[in-house]
Formats: C-alpha cells, sequence, structure tokens
C-alpha cells in the first residue's frame, strides 16, 4: 500500500478526536443525539481547523446503524466506507472546480434519489465561496426545501463572500485557530502513535509556524520525519521553516530596546550570510515584538505563545517603553509589506531597523511624547531621597563638621545668619539659592563621582572663579542662540553655582525636569562644556542642579544704546521737537 501522509493518516473519526473546536463539536453531538438535524449547515474558518474532517464524522453519525450515542462506531460497513471516501451517500463537491451553474443543475436533479444504504444522503460543498452568482441562486430553492433524506454541509475560509441569502439557510459554525498549545499536544500523540522521535524545542516551533492550523502542523512534522530519520530536533525544523532561533530575536529585539542601530545590522549581516529569508524574518521579529508587547500590557498572558521562556520574555519586555515597542512593531509590519514589491529588500530592514532602534529621532508625536516620559522616570529615579529630607535637586547639600573659609557664591545668592537662623522659604531645608552662611563653617553639595581638577594645556591645574564664570555668561549663553537654539532655550533660566578647578555646577529652577534633561543630553553637554573652554580656556565638566526659590541670573547683554554709552563714553542724543507749522 503506498504511504499516507500524516494528516490523511491521522485525521480525527469521532467527534472527541477533534481538536481545538469543542464549542462546534458540542453542538453537532447534541443534536445527532437528540435527533435535531439540520438540513444545512455552513462550516466555516482558516484552513487546516478542521471543517471538512468534522463533515465527514457528522456524515458518518448520520449513517452509522451501530452507534451508540452521537459517536460513530468506525466499524461497520458505512462509517469504512465514508472514511475511505468510497460511500455513495456521502457526496463531496469541490466548488472550486465545479462552480458553474450546469454542475448545480446536476446535482439538484440526482438529490431525488433515496439514499442506498443509510437514512441520509449528504452532500459536501467545499469552498462554497468559489460558486458563480448564477449557481448560488440556482442552489436557493433546494438548499431551503431539500428532501427529507438530504443533508447539505457547505465548507468555507472565506464565509463574507458567501450570499446572505445562502446564509440565512444553514447553521453557521465558526471554526477557530487552534492554540499552540493543543496543536503541540496533538502532535506528541500523533508523533508517539507513529514512533517518531521529537525534540519539545521542535514541537513549539512547529506549532508557532502551523498558525493555528493543524493540518500544517502534521505536514511539517512529516517533512522533519523524513529528514530526521524519524528523529526531529529544533535545527531540522528551522532549517524546512527557514526560519531562526527565538535568541537571535532577543537579540535582535534587545539593540532596538537599547537603541543600537549598529549591532542590529550586524545581526542582519549575519542572517545574509546564513541563507536566511529577510522577509520571513522580518514577520518573526514584529510577532517577537507582539508577543513582548503582549507581555508587558498583560504579564503572564505571553506564556501560551511558544516563543521563548517566560521569564526571558518578562526580561525582554521590560527593556522596552510601551510606546518605543508599539513604534518597533509598527516599523516592521510596514517593512515587512515593502519588501514584498522592492528589488532590495535588505536596505528595506536595515532603514526599518535603524528607524525603530533611533525612536527618539524619529520626529513622531508619540515618539516625543514617550521620550518625555522615559525623562521623567530617569528624574524619578534620580529625585529619590531619604525621607525627611528637603532636596533642590538628585545632589542632597550636607553640612561639614569642621569650619572651612567661605567659598564662593553666585551674584544673587544671599548669605545667612547660619544653620539655626530663619532663612525665609528660599534657604529652608537645603535649597541652593540661599545656603546659610557663617564665618568660619559653609554649607555646599558634595563633589559627583570622579569629579577632577581640570588642567591647561600647560599641565597646571585651572584656575577660574566664579566672577570670571559669572561675568562671561551673558555671552556663552547667547552665543547658543545661533548653532543651539534649543540648548539656548533650556539654558536662559540657568545659572552658575560654583566653581571647583575646571568643574562647574550649573543650577535651574526647581520642576524644570524637561530642561535638565535636554541639558544633560550627551550631545549637548560636550558641546557646552567646549563652549565654556572656547570663552574661558582650559577643559570643563559640567554638572547640572535644581535650586529652590528664587536666585538672580547673571546680567544679560546690555541693549546696544547702553553697550555703546559703555564703550566710549557718549550719550543718546534726542533732538527737540520743531516748531509747529501752520499753513497761513
Amino acid at each position: 500500500m503506498a504511504y499516507l501522509a500524516l494528516y490523511r493518516e491521522w485525521r480525527p473519526q469521532t467527534f472527541g478526536d477533534i481538536v481545538g473546536q469543542e464549542h462546534v463539536t458540542r453542538t453537532l453531538r447534541n443534536a445527532v443525539e437528540a435527533g435535531r438535524i439540520a438540513h444545512a449547515y455552513l462550516f466555516c474558518g482558516p484552513r487546516g481547523t478542521g471543517k471538512t474532517t468534522a463533515a465527514k464524522v457528522l456524515a458518518k453519525s448520520l449513517n452509522c446503524p451501530g452507534r451508540s450515542g452521537p459517536e460513530p462506531c468506525n466499524r461497520c460497513a458505512n462509517c469504512e466506507a465514508i472514511t475511505d471516501g468510497l460511500a455513495v451517500d456521502v457526496v463531496e463537491v469541490d466548488a472550486a472546480s465545479n462552480r458553474g451553474i450546469d454542475e448545480i443543475r446536476d446535482l439538484r436533479e440526482k438529490i431525488k434519489f433515496m439514499p442506498t444504504s443509510g437514512p441520509f444522503r449528504v452532500y459536501i460543498i467545499d469552498e462554497v465561496h468559489m460558486l458563480t452568482n448564477e449557481a448560488f441562486n440556482a442552489l436557493l430553492k433546494t438548499l431551503e426545501e431539500p428532501p427529507r433524506h438530504v443533508v447539505f454541509i457547505l465548507a468555507t475560509t472565506e464565509p463574507h463572500k458567501v450570499p446572505l441569502t445562502i446564509l440565512s439557510r444553514c447553521q453557521r459554525f465558526d471554526f477557530r485557530r487552534i492554540t499552540p498549545d493543543a496543536i503541540a499536544g496533538r502532535l506528541k500523540e500523533v508523533a508517539a502513535a507513529a514512533g517518531i522521535a521529537v525534540e519539545e524545542e521542535a514541537l513549539q516551533l512547529i506549532a508557532r509556524a502551523a498558525d493555528g492550523g493543524l493540518r500544517d502542523a502534521l505536514s511539517i512534522l512529516d517533512q522533519g520525519a523524513a529528514l530526521g530519520e524519524m528523529k526531529i530536533n529544533a535545527a531540522d525544523v528551522q532549517n524546512i521553516l527557514g526560519t531562526v532561533r527565538a535568541d537571535f530575536l532577543s537579540r535582535m529585539a534587545g539593540c532596538l530596546a537599547a537603541g543600537e542601530p549598529g549591532p542590529a545590522l550586524r545581526l542582519v549581516g549575519e542572517l545574509t550570510g546564513m541563507g536566511k529569508d529577510l522577509r520571513l524574518f522580518t514577520s518573526e521579529l514584529a510577532a517577537y515584538l507582539r508577543v513582548l508587547l503582549l507581555e508587558k500590557i498583560s504579564p503572564g498572558a505571553a506564556a501560551g505563545e511558544m516563543w521563548d521562556d517566560p521569564s526571558i520574555l518578562a526580561r525582554s519586555a521590560a527593556d522596552f517603553s510601551l510606546d518605543r515597542l508599539v513604534y518597533a512593531i509598527e516599523m516592521m509590519v510596514l517593512a515587512e509589506q515593502d519588501m514584498k514589491w522592492s528589488s532590495m529588500p535588505g536596505v528595506v530592514l536595515e532603514l526599518a531597523l535603524v528607524k525603530a532602534s533611533r525612536w527618539e529621532n524619529s520626529g513622531n508625536l508619540t515618539a516625543l511624547v514617550g521620550r518625555i516620559a522615559e525623562l521623567e522616570e530617569k528624574l524619578k529615579k534620580f529625585m529619590e531621597v531619604e525621607p525627611g529630607v528637603a532636596v533642590a535637586g538628585p545632589t542632597t547639600l550636607k553640612k561639614r563638621e569642621k569650619p572651612a573659609t567661605r567659598r564662593e557664591v553666585a551674584p544673587g545668592v544671599t548669605a545667612g545668619a547660619g544653620p539655626g537662623a530663619d532663612h525665609g522659604p528660599d534657604n529652608a531645608g537645603t535649597g541652593v539659592s540661599s545656603p546659610p552662611y557663617q564665618t568660619g563653617e559653609r554649607w555646599e553639595p558634595p563633589a559627583a563621582a570622579g569629579e577632577k581638577p581640570a588642567r591647561t594645556a600647560e599641565g597646571d591645574e585651572q584656575d577660574t572663579s566664579l566672577e570670571k564664570v559669572v561675568a562671561a555668561w551673558s555671552d556663552i549663553i547667547e552665543s547658543l542662540q545661533q548653532e543651539k537654539p534649543l540648548l539656548f532655550t533650556a539654558l536662559t533660566k540657568a545659572a552658575p553655582l560654583r566653581v571647583n578647578g575646571g568643574n562647574l555646577l550649573i543650577g535651574l529652577p526647581e520642576g524644570e525636569e524637561l530642561l535638565k534633561g535636554l541639558a544633560e543630553l550627551p550631545e549637548n553637554k560636550k558641546y557646552f562644556e567646549g563652549l565654556l573652554g572656547k570663552f574661558l580656556g582650559g577643559e570643563w565638566q559640567t554638572r547640572y542642579q535644581f535650586y529652590q526659590g528664587e536666585i538672580q541670573l547673571p546680567a544679560r547683554r546690555q541693549t546696544p544704546a547702553a553697550e555703546l554709552e559703555r564703550r566710549f563714553g557718549g550719550g543718546e542724543v534726542i533732538l527737540a521737537d520743531e516748531p509747529e507749522r501752520t499753513l497761513f
């Protein structure tokens, strides 16, 4: 006997064997047992979910003389003939190749004949949506009032193409996609019965690749058994499907979460070297990111997707913000669509990965909102301090134990009478704008980790006073206006607070988290430190801190008239009013 494919050999023969369609099989079993058989059924759903199988099991149940309950016995002559496709009373019609009005007219003539070996004559019309409009119209009357011995079972993957006049004459059953867990369980049963040794990871790969269709899963299992000589491992399945390992997808997701397009593009190069289909990989990556999104929104919900260990999925999802993850999925979905028509699909994928990894620079409104949210989240972590300690920013002000000389402060910062004096709201707690001073002791923020005196070109430690910084501050800020207008806006409310060699502490008003985050961006920080070196000489390092209350900012550039008066000692000339002129 010729070899029979697994999906044919292990086709379910009873309602109980049908996997993942309990809502359908329960209704049909109850109808058969109660004798409430409809004259027309419509089975619709994705491919490989059991529509034709359920139709044949129903046909056997209706014509099985020896059944007890709703299930067929599968031992009598009628059951065996239907199983082998030899039953005269069960007619299977392929509507894709018999779609015209003539075929339907022929069917109408033949349904008048009584069944030969059972109580019912069953017509199974597969892919019924392929019938022409004329054929549907010819079927209408017969479908509505067929002979009592006739049962129609229509099957389709596209019920929206079936006319409403046909739908209204049928009992409709919607078959669902089978879950990966259910597919893996059925594959394990079939593999054990067929003598196939298969790894658990390979079962998961097959179940996920089947996309809800058990027939597709059995076909892949059959092909894997032929490749591995009845032993199937994960590598064999990946070679058959052209997919990649889950850890490869996890690495790519990590690159996108970290905003690193370089490593992501190198991974694409590895894929190309392995001969993988880049469009298939893009589709897989979109599906993997979707699982991460599901895990982020509803922790634990992605466990049944069989992509990876749940703890790994949870860690990968935590690396993304919600908006960043949604944007990455959108980029991958659009790239997969564009790759269909592009002559350079690899370039399309690489551009999508760069955009997904540099999400904050996309110009998208959602990206901007998400970026602000990320900055706020980082600032919350920096603002965490001991309970009961008031701070003006991430740096806590501490009192020195030993007396020290009085330090320089910015103009406008007032000195108090000491730690015990009433300094008002500006210097309450640890506000920087009005730190309390007394001869012999001072209050100041501790130096940041890694802060060291800057050096000049000659190698000596840089010696720049706070007064020099304040004097040049206006020119420094104004020079930002042309080249860095956004940074200029952020620093218009800033004031220098403390100088330690080449280290400058800059104050910003409390509550301006967005301005502080903008100023601390690596490219902005590096540019401003270079600008300080241009105006003041040497190398500089900057830190930013919030101050409470009000502080007198360094004087801004004077108006043109005042500047001329200062430089040349002149004054503004105002012309006297001319005498009034009259017409006469």
